[in-house]
C-alpha cells in the first residue's frame, strides 16, 4: 500500500517538527547578541544543516546490516550525525569572516544542529505506519523539544565551544576531540533511552540539562573574549 500524507498530518507534522527548533534557536543566538552573525549565513547553516539529514539516513541505513552489535551501531549513526553538523560548519562558515569572535563556532554548529534537528522532527512525527494523532504528536514534539532537538543542540555546541577555545596552531586536533566528544554524548544518550526504563529516562535527561545549564555558562564566557582579525 502507498503511504500518502494527508495536508492535516503534513502542516501539523512541520509546526511542531519546526518550532522547538526555531524556539531553541531564538534562545541560543541570543548568546551572541553582542555581535549576531550575518542572518544569510544563519539561514543557510540552519537549511544545509537540515539538508544532511538525508545523507545521514543513507549512511546509517547502509551500516545497518553491517554492525550487528546494538551498541556499536548507535555510536557510529551518532558519530555520522555529528561528522556531517561539523562538515557543514567547516566548509560554509569556519573560514567565513564572520567567524572571528570564540563564541561564533558554537553558534553556527548549533544553528546547524537545529536545522537537523527540525527535519528529523518532522520525518520523525510523518514516519510511515504511524497513526495521526494531534496529542500523540503534540507529545512526541514535547518530547524531542526537552529531549533529542536540546541534545543536538548540545553536542554540537560542545563541538563549537571545542574550536572556540582551541589555540590556532592546534585546531584540527581540537575538531577531532570536539567531533569525538560530541558522540559520546549522543551515542551516550540514545543507549540510555533505548533501555525505556523510567530511572534511565530521568538519569539521562537530568545529565542533559546540567549540560545545557554549562553550556550556557561557557558561552557567556566566550562572548565577552575579543573578536580575531582571522578564524585560522
Amino acid at each position: 500500500m502507498a503511504f500518502s500524507i494527508d495536508t492535516t498530518h503534513l502542516g501539523f507534522a512541520l509546526l511542531t517538527g519546526l518550532l522547538p527548533s526555531l524556539i531553541w534557536l531564538y534562545f541560543w543566538l541570543r548568546r551572541d547578541r553582542n555581535h549576531p552573525e550575518p542572518l544569510f549565513l544563519l539561514v543557510l547553516s540552519f537549511l544545509l544543516g537540515a539538508g544532511v539529514v538525508l545523507i545521514a539516513a543513507f549512511l546509517q541505513k547502509e551500516v545497518k546490516d553491517v554492525i550487528a552489535d546494538t551498541q556499536a551501531r548507535i555510536v557510529v549513526w551518532a558519530g555520522i550525525e555529528e561528522a556531517l553538523k561539523f562538515l557543514v560548519f567547516y566548509l560554509l562558515a569556519y573560514r567565513s569572516r564572520s567567524n572571528n569572535e570564540a563564541i561564533d563556532p558554537a553558534m553556527y554548529m548549533i544553528t546547524i544542529a537545529l536545522g537537523f534537528a527540525a527535519l528529523e522532527n518532522v520525518l520523525y512525527i510523518l514516519k510511515p505506519g504511524v497513526n495521526f494523532s494531534v496529542t500523540a504528536g503534540l507529545l512526541t514534539g514535547g518530547l524531542r523539544f526537552f529531549g533529542s532537538t536540546l541534545l543536538h543542540v548540545i553536542a554540537s555546541a560542545f563541538v563549537g565551544i571545542v574550536i572556540g577555545l582551541s589555540p590556532k596552531w592546534s585546531k584540527g586536533v581540537f575538531m577531532l576531540v570536539g567531533v569525538v566528544g560530541a558522540t559520546l554524548l549522543h551515542s551516550t544518550f540514545n543507549i540510555f533511552i533505548m533501555r525505556n526504563t523510567t530511572a534511565s529516562f530521568l538519569q539521562i535527561y537530568g545529565y542533559l540539562w546540567v549540560s545545557a545549564i554549562i553550556s550556557l555558562i561557557i558561552l557567556e564566557k566566550l562572548n565577552r573574549i575579543p573578536s580575531e582579525k582571522s578564524p585560522v
